[in-house]
């Protein structure tokens, strides 16, 4: 039997390397001991990014593994669609898709276009905006609308106002260090957490109950409640409440994060041509949304966002139920295996210097899912990868084409731990230069 794949001995020195540099901190362990590596914890966890690893973790059988991280229940509701396994999780992905479906999506680009332009509106040329914070806006409006069906805007400004909270609550002391989560008499950022869920829970509690007694709309809220599993039940309120809470915390914060680096990158002075480049398409094409979407060096260029700035390094690590052979290793049940974005998106044999901000690699050739995979991959892939695929792009055009924007610092930015997210350190701070086109329609 083959023995276990090399890695470091400990850990803390790896998650002072993630703290200080969440998105290049895999390289360093690829270098030194090969991919795969086996990182210690309880349990250890092999990481790879070899295509060929990913592949085989993400075609296996499904019922080899089960979700590791079910601590996090604390965060996402414990019968969220993340944290269930086997049969449970299929029933449940099954129900959720065909609202999260890419033509369904496309019946939001108006609002999304909208509500981007509302939150601009007030922009004067010398102005510095944080783009991290306004997209965090943009992106729970696009949610509160979409997904919840609240429009009334003294309720979107009270359930946004708690949203941030709870997510920028998350400190990530408290995510990735389990023993940290405690009341302590009421006193520190669990306790404030657990206050703010507490909120949460009961306005998303008598929402559902609002919108089971309005009966149908097409928000994604409402298709939800009306959706059924093939017994015909419909899913119970505290698990349509589980997967509310998971669509905020895994949806908004990660679109505006990846919006916010797009910007980053963009504005960098040593890609001043993919700037003008972007420009030019944008300039020349219908602002509608159904175009922007298609747009092929805007897709690009989200594309290349996406892989050079991971969001997640390493997403949803899986229990071993069985052993699995994985690239020459007989790994034992109860280890845990996980496909390293961060790993698997700088490989040079796929991506020539990896570090390079380069969309233009995106319309020379075609990525396999096992080389390209922002939103995961096999039976676990994000739900709402269309959603917010759609999002980004429409979203980022329109910014591009009515303001004209620069860095307020060059000074560059490795990113930070936001909760289990790696986002830009300083929150992508950018002086308004210039108004150049006015809102595409009357709203």
């Amino acid at each position: 039997m083959a023995t276990l794949p090399p890695g470091p001995r400990s850990s803390l020195g790896f998650m002072v390397r993630y703290l200080r540099d969440p998105i290049g901190c895999m390289l360093p362990l690829a270098r030194e001991y090969g991919d795969p590596v086996l990182f210690p914890g309880n349990p250890a966890v092999v990481f790879t990014g070899d295509p060929a690893g990913i592949k085989a973790i993400y075609g296996a059988d499904p019922d080899t593994f089960e979700p590791l991280n079910q601590d996090l229940g604390v965060f996402v509701g414990a019968r969220s669609l993340i944290l269930l396994g086997g049969a449970e999780h299929r029933r449940a992905r099954k129900l959720m898709t065909p609202p999260f479906h890419g033509a369904r999506m496309r019946a939001y680009g108006e609002q999304i276009v909208r509500l981007t332009e509302q939150r601009t509106a007030a922009w004067r040329p010398g102005q510095r905006v944080s783009m991290l914070d306004t997209l965090q806006h943009v992106s729970l409006d696009v949610i509160l609308q979409a997904i919840f069906g609240v429009t009334d805007p003294e309720r979107m400004a009270s359930l946004s106002k708690l949203l941030l909270e709870i997510t920028n609550g998350i400190s990530p002391l408290i995510a990735l260090v389990p023993s940290l989560r405690r009341e302590f008499g009421g006193v520190g950022p669990y306790a404030s957490f657990m206050r703010r869920r507490k909120h949460l829970h009961e306005q998303l509690d008598a929402l559902i109950a609002e919108r089971r007694a309005a009966g149908p709309r097409e928000d994604i809220l409402s298709l939800l409640l009306s959706a059924r599993y093939e017994d015909g039940r419909p899913m119970p309120d505290d698990e349509v409440r589980d997967q509310l809470v998971l669509l905020v915390l895994a949806g908004h914060e990660t679109t505006a994060i990846a919006i916010a680096w797009s910007l980053y990158a963009l504005h960098r002075p040593e890609n001043a041509a993919v700037l003008e480049r972007l420009r030019a398409e944008l300039e020349g094409a219908d602002p509608a949304p159904d175009v922007m979407e298609k747009l092929p060096y805007l897709e690009a260029t989200c594309q290349e966002t996406l892989r050079r700035y991971p969001i997640a390094p390493a997403p949803s690590p899986r229990r071993l139920l069985r052993p699995f052979e994985l690239m020459g290793y007989t790994l034992p049940a109860g280890m845990g295996v996980c496909a390293a974005i961060a790993l698997a998106h700088f490989r040079e044999e796929a991506y020539p210097e990896p570090m390079r901000f380069r969309p233009e690699r995106f319309m020379e050739r075609q990525f396999s899912p096992f080389e390209f995979l922002p939103f995961g991959g096999g039976s676990r892939r994000c739900l709402g990868a269309a959603m917010a695929s759609y999002e980004m792009k429409l979203v980022l055009g329109t910014l591009l084409r009515r303001y004209r924007l620069r860095l307020d610092s060059l000074r560059p930015d490795t990113g930070a731990v936001r909760a289990a997210n790696a986002g830009p350190a300083r929150g992508v701070k950018m002086i308004v230069e210039e108004l150049i086109a006015r809102p595409t329609r009357a709203r």
